[in-house]
């Protein structure tokens, strides 16, 4: 079966690479990612292109920390549906369970396991592939970095890990401490990070957190135009949306929560630009499906959860309101459509 990860893994590559003299639609393509999916971070990509993506753009561009430079760039919104699970988590160490516990909504090319000392309270967040061998260099120090962040914006906190270890035999880089601020150990089985029981106990800051749907960023506007409002504030619920499908609490209600605002408000502000968020929904739904239903190795049935959906029951109603047929008939004709396109993208190559 084909892993998958949340296109949202790649959320500031584009700056990223920018910065660094480098073309990232080139680099995209060059490892069969389609750059428009990134730019619009949604839907699913294959895990092992965007590791070869990440693990090569630091060797292309002779940046030997690309990793932590690009969880730098990145926020809550990364972990896609993951970071809305943990904000709803009541201390860090509780947020950092749900994240381990859920990681196969986010991907299944790695598995985060935590594990907590009952007696000191201290914690280890031990970061690793499915089969128990490293991560590559440079993923393993993103996704290690994106936790970090991720703890210190769920309580509003900046606090170092008690130590880093990294199974890597000698230093990439000397920015380690310059990010972690913490001792960093190498030659060591698995990469971890070592926690404290006062960091893993600090509570989760309620409301709206820094980088998350929202939240102000800096450089913005006192005051938007209309036309800007009304972008920023679809923008918002699409993402929400996005977020919150995978867990199953999408509604109206769940996406007002999140925005800080009352479920009538919402919905007369979404009104009165011609907005209605059922609507809003199906197309989202009906957009994503197109997405998995075109992955010849995703489960219905998980397809089905992807999308909200508690029953497969419902996704199978959708797919018929939607197309007229079935999912697994959609999903031959989207693979038929795909086999039929690659002789003709072949023979047009050959041409030029």
């Amino acid at each position: 079966m084909t892993q998958l990860i949340q296109t949202t893994s790649l959320m500031g590559f584009y700056d990223l690479v920018n910065q660094l003299n480098g073309d990232a639609d080139t680099l995209l393509r060059r490892f069969d990612i389609e750059p428009d999916k990134v730019k619009a971070l949604e839907g699913v990509l294959p895990y092992r292109s965007t590791v070869r993506l990440i693990e090569n753009t630091a060797r292309l561009l002779s940046c030997a920390d690309f990793g932590l430079r690009l969880a730098r760039r990145q926020d809550l919104r990364a972990l896609g549906s993951l970071g809305t699970e943990a904000l709803n988590a009541s201390t860090v160490g509780e947020a950092l369970e749900t994240i381990s516990h859920n990681l196969y909504q986010y991907t299944g090319g790695f598995q985060i396991s935590f594990d907590r000392d009952d007696r000191t309270g201290h914690g280890c967040l031990l970061f690793d592939t499915n089969n128990g061998c490293p991560l590559p260099p440079q993923s393993a120090e993103w996704i290690m970095g994106l936790t970090q962040r991720a703890m210190t914006m769920l309580s509003n906190a900046r606090s170092a890990p008690v130590a880093v270890w990294r199974s890597c035999d000698v230093p990439l880089h000397n920015s380690y401490h310059d990010f972690f601020t913490a001792p960093v150990i190498f030659s060591r089985l698995r990469d971890a990070l070592i926690l404290s029981a006062e960091q893993l106990d600090k509570k989760v800051v309620p409301g709206v957190k820094p980088g998350c749907p929202g939240a102000p960023r800096p450089g913005d506007a006192t005051e938007a135009t209309p036309q800007q409002e009304t972008m920023d504030l679809k923008h918002q619920v699409e993402q929400l949306i996005y977020h919150l499908l995978p867990v199953q609490r999408c509604n109206l209600q769940e996406v007002a929560n999140q925005l800080g605002l009352h479920k009538r408000t919402l919905q007369r502000r979404l009104a009165e630009h011609d907005i209605i968020f059922e609507e809003l929904l199906d197309d989202i739904r009906r957009a994503h499906a197109e997405t998995y239903l075109a992955e010849p190795n995703i489960p219905m049935i998980q397809i089905a959860a992807q999308l909200g959906y508690r029953e497969q029951s419902s996704f199978n109603r959708a797919c018929r309101r939607w197309y007229g047929i079935t999912p697994l008939k959609r999903r031959r004709q989207l693979l038929k459509k795909e086999a039929g396109a690659a002789p003709q993208q072949a023979e047009t190559e050959a041409d030029t």
